[in-house]
């Protein structure tokens, strides 16, 4: 993985990036169930 850090980087932020994302939909989901302006 030190040959290829961007191949690295792609598989280390995958995870995190869903995990981020599916936060803030969830989020977002519930602030627009209680009416909360975005």
């Amino acid at each position: 993985s030190l040959r290829k850090p961007k191949l690295f980087w792609v598989s280390a932020a995958a995870p995190l990036a869903s995990v981020i994302s599916s936060t803030l939909f969830v989020f977002i989901f519930k602030a627009q169930n209680h009416g909360i302006q975005i």
